[in-house]
This record gives C-alpha cells, structure tokens and sequence, in this order.
C-alpha cells in the first residue's frame, strides 16, 4: 500500500471518530472489564490481567511451593506475566478497533515515512 492510500485511510478513519471522547470512555471502561490469561508450567502459574494490561490475579498451584527450585517459581512468573501482557496488547488493538473503527498503531508507518520525507506531500 503507497503513503497516498494509507493518508486516504487515515483520513476516512479521522472522518468516522465522531465524538472521539465518548469513544474513548467507552473503550477505556471495555479495556477495564474484559479478562486474559496466560499461565506457564503446564499451568503451575496463572496470570490474569484486564486488556488495559493491569495485572489482576496471580495464581501458583500450592506443588510450587514444595519445591526448592526459586529461580524456576521466577521464571514460570516473568513468562506468565509477559504472555499476559502481549495478550492484553493484542486485545487493546482489536477493541480499539472496534470501537474507534481504526487502531491508532495502524497509521505509524505513515507518520513514520511523512517524518522520514520531510512532511506532507504538496497537493
């Protein structure tokens, strides 16, 4: 896709914001309530976030705290939490989306190539 089809998109998804704040309380109040997961260990540590990536529960099955291995209770933690967290990401794009009717991210090339050019094209 040239930069000229991606400012033609850009601009028909400005056109369609409407009331950009009542969309973005109603986005914010979506990313809050909707729930992912993600656990580690064949499921010996769970990790549970809300899609604006707040952390909301963490649970370590109970054989964890048997063994003496505290560099792997770690690690089962850190990759639970991080696959949380990209999950969490993909689900803020995808309501952003669906709420906004474009996902903000979608239109960084174009800024990133109208910076690298020096600005808009003249008309």
């Amino acid at each position: 896709m040239g930069i000229f089809d991606q400012m033609k998109q850009m601009r028909e998804a400005f056109s369609q914001l409407g009331n950009i704040k009542e969309k973005q309380e109603e986005l914010t109040k979506r990313l809050a309530q909707i729930r992912v997961s993600a656990s580690a260990g064949a499921g010996m540590v769970e990790v549970t976030a809300s899609a604006d990536g707040t952390l909301t529960n963490l649970n370590i099955n109970p054989i964890m705290f048997n063994a003496d291995d505290k560099k792997m209770l770690e690690d089962l933690i850190l990759s639970a939490t991080n696959e949380v967290q990209r999950k969490a990401k993909e689900t803020m794009a995808h309501e952003m989306k669906n709420v906004l009717g474009f996902n903000p991210s979608d239109f960084e090339g174009v800024f990133n190539q109208l910076q690298k050019d020096g600005g808009f094209p003249p008309v």
